[in-house]
């Protein structure tokens, strides 16, 4: 019995891990929590939010709120750049942005300081990668977008720095999970893994996009949903957005992190 006791115990610790597991998590923007929409796909005015379980399709959201004890949230206060909510049983729980002019700001912009680590996780579908869609930034200088269905490109201080799949594409159908890595301070090594549930799944750890790169500099990130305001706009769907400033996950943390959000 003492022995059937130390096995569960042991069992309900190793599940028991979340973002909140991993120091310094600063933003975290979680599927279908604290959604809120103040306006119905007419534009009149309601007061719908995933906690009270009353979201409608095509719902125009003006909030997407922290989550567990992170306090930044990302809104949107102008109705044509409000994201929508999508009732579909595979997007269900997500922020769509479905078409070009769609984002979303932080209440707070995060500066990922020059010579120092930091995670960032996107779990994303892209319905159309014909143009370069944002995933997050500040400014035409410092961003992190999807260049095309095989590159990421992250831009420091106006320098473009490439990720590309050494083989495989990103579908337009099926939701990945991508980790942009910052290590060992201020040498500044990037380094840029994704993971999908149907291809690029190979990789309990995240297939390699590219190879490792060098840039310490600083990053602000003001916005989601675009490279910066009106400007590279995403089109599909977010379900987790979340960054670390302060710690880089390690081989076992990237584990941990695709795990918990496709298992969600």
């Amino acid at each position: 019995m003492l022995g059937l006791g130390n096995s569960v115990t042991s069992s309900q610790y190793v599940d028991s891990w979340t973002p909140a597991s991993l120091s310094n998590l600063t933003l975290w923007l979680k599927v279908n929590q604290n959604i809120t929409a103040d306006q119905d796909s007419g534009g009149t005015s309601v007061t719908h939010s995933t906690a009270a379980g009353n979201m409608a399709d095509q719902d125009k959201i003006n909030a997407w709120n922290a989550f567990g004890s992170t306090s930044i949230n990302a809104v949107q206060t102008d109705t044509g750049d409000k994201p929508l909510w999508e009732t579909d049983a595979a997007d269900i729980g997500g922020v769509k942005f479905h078409n070009q002019i769609k984002f979303m700001d932080l209440s707070e912009e995060i500066d990922l300081d020059a010579n120092t680590d930091f995670t960032i996780a996107v779990r994303f579908k892209a319905t159309d990668l014909s143009a370069a869609r944002g995933l997050m930034g500040s400014a035409a200088t410092e961003f992190l977008r999807l260049n095309s269905n095989t590159t990421l490109r992250a831009k420091v201080n106006n320098v473009n720095r490439d990720f590309a799949l050494a083989s495989g594409t990103i579908a337009t159908d099926e939701y990945f999970t991508v980790l942009i890595v910052r290590s060992d301070g201020s040498t500044g090594n990037l380094n840029v893994f994704i993971r999908g549930n149907e291809s690029l799944n190979g990789t309990a750890t995240g297939t390699q996009m590219g190879s490792q790169l060098t840039d310490a500099g600083e990053i602000t990130i003001s916005d989601i949903g675009a490279s910066f305001d009106e400007s590279g706009n995403f089109v599909g769907f977010f379900k987790d957005v979340l960054i670390w400033d302060g710690t880089a996950a390690s081989s076992g943390d990237r584990k941990e992190i695709f795990d918990y959000i496709e298992g969600q």
